[in-house]
């Protein structure tokens, strides 16, 4: 089960994974890393367990 993350590790996961913020809209945040891109809430102190599980998946993908 995945639990709430702070938003901070979240970013510091993506940077390693390879993404780069690529785009700022409203309170969001897309992030991209080759074909395989993210929007991450980053206007806010932790990330919800979903958006969490959306981050890894994209992780994973990248790395395909």
């Amino acid at each position: 089960m995945v639990s709430e993350q702070p938003t901070r590790k979240i970013v510091k996961v993506l940077r390693d994974a390879g993404f780069t913020p690529a785009r700022t809209v409203g309170s969001h945040t897309v992030w991209v890393n080759g074909n395989v891109s993210i929007s991450v809430p980053d206007g806010h102190k932790t990330i919800s367990p979903g958006v969490v599980r959306k981050v890894h998946k994209a992780i994973e993908e990248a790395q395909k």
